[in-house]
């Protein structure tokens, strides 16, 4: 019985150790928020090209960061999944750029409604683990839900300075949801290195 705890420690040690991943992915998807407010005279064109590159970076990370996660508790699944799903619309949305122009209101809707209820159940999945901060992970998730509902809502109604409005709003959201759950990670990860 010892030797099976002993395991899962050593699995949830492994599982926690590429945080810094998704800190990484959380600061480029803030930044790029960042740029869009920066820069809002840039073409709709370009900003549909950034779109499909970050969606596909965010999917190799994801991956990455699931590949290397076997422990249940950090959501794995739920990482692995959206990984691939961003993986192949990066792809689509980045060779194909009038696509990805014509249709960047609704794929980025849809994106972020996935991304809220994949940091929603991995919120969940650290409260049910009794991880402390978990409910900031849960609620920026739900603050990203509310973006995404009305970017889905009115995808054109605005005309393209609206969707460029809550394009970056957006962003910075799931910029900060998913740094947030990163250093909640980084806190397990200390947690398992005292012990």
């Amino acid at each position: 019985m010892d030797n099976f705890f002993q395991s899962q420690i050593e699995n949830s040690k492994k599982a926690v150790k590429y945080w810094w991943l998704l800190l990484l992915l959380g600061i480029a998807i803030f930044v790029t928020g960042v740029v869009v407010f920066a820069f809002p005279a840039e073409s709709y064109l370009s900003m549909a090209l950034v779109f499909g590159l970050l969606m596909l970076f965010s999917g190799v990370f994801q991956v990455v960061l699931a590949g290397s996660n076997k422990n249940y508790v950090t959501g794995r699944g739920w990482m692995l999944a959206g990984g691939i799903i961003e993986i192949l619309l990066g792809l689509i949305l980045s060779f194909n750029v009038a696509l990805s122009a014509a249709t960047l209101p609704i794929f980025l809707g849809f994106w972020l409604l996935f991304r809220s209820f994949s940091l929603i159940g991995l919120g969940s999945d650290m409260s049910s683990a009794g991880i402390g901060g978990s409910g900031w992970t849960i609620f920026t998730a739900i603050l990203l839900l509310i973006c995404s509902i009305i970017i889905l809502a009115q995808p054109y109604i605005f005309g393209v300075q609206m969707v460029v409005i809550w394009v970056g709003i957006s962003l910075l959201m799931a910029g900060i949801s998913t740094s947030v759950f990163a250093v909640q990670l980084r806190s397990v990860h200390k947690h398992f290195n005292k012990m």
